[in-house]
C-alpha cells in the first residue's frame, strides 16, 4: 500500500515523461481502479503485458526520482511551509 502511494505521488509528478501507453495503463489501474484483467481486455493485450507495463513504469519513475529528486524537493518544501505555518499559530 505504501509503495502504491509513493508510486502515485511519482506518477503525479513525472507522468508526462512516460509513454502514452504507460500513461494510459497507469491511469486505468490507479485512477479508474481497473484490474489487470479489465485493462488487458480493454487494451486487447495479455494480463502479463499490463503487469509488465506497470512494473516498467514504476521502475522508470523511481529512476527519474533518483536522478531529478523533484518529489524529495517538494516534500522538503512542504515540511518547511508547515513549520512556518506552525510558527504563526
Amino acid at each position: 500500500m505504501k509503495d502504491d502511494l509513493q508510486f502515485v505521488r511519482l506518477l503525479d509528478l513525472y507522468s508526462p515523461l512516460l509513454t502514452k501507453t504507460q500513461q494510459e495503463i497507469t491511469h486505468l489501474y490507479f485512477n479508474c481502479d481497473l484490474s489487470l484483467g479489465e485493462i488487458a481486455e480493454q487494451k486487447g493485450v495479455s494480463r502479463q503485458s499490463v503487469s509488465d507495463c506497470l512494473q516498467k513504469s514504476r521502475k522508470q519513475l523511481q529512476t527519474l526520482e533518483a536522478k531529478l529528486g523533484f518529489a524529495k524537493t517538494v516534500e522538503e518544501m512542504q515540511s518547511q511551509i508547515n513549520a512556518l505555518q506552525g510558527d504563526k499559530a
